[in-house]
């Protein structure tokens, strides 16, 4: 796994991810200037083959709901275990990759 960038914006975010192309995306949900399901819309709008883990600290219900209707391959509450992070990242690969390697 490696990390090909990080940031704050979701703005920045779609710019990175048009120049990374990212296999998976990690989207915060709750970000300034655009929702983390905006966010997720738009970038697999950009880029149909990505897959999105989205990860929030919200715990009311229905958000991981809206976070799998915006297009996430996986929803995560915050403050779980790295290896929790890290395997929904690479189980997001896996899914999204034709052979089934990452």
């Amino acid at each position: 796994m490696e990390i090909v960038a990080v940031t704050e914006s979701p703005l920045r975010a779609l710019e990175l991810a048009a120049t990374t192309r990212p296999d998976v995306a990690l989207v915060d949900l709750a970000m300034p200037q655009m929702s983390g399901h905006d966010l997720t819309r738009k970038l697999l709008a950009d880029q149909p083959g990505l897959r999105v883990v989205a990860i929030s600290g919200l715990s009311h219900d229905g958000e991981a709901a809206k976070a799998l209707d915006a297009g996430a391959t996986a929803f995560l509450m915050k403050g779980g275990l790295y290896r929790e992070v890290a395997e929904a990242i690479v189980d997001a690969a896996v899914s999204g990759s034709a052979d089934g390697a990452a």
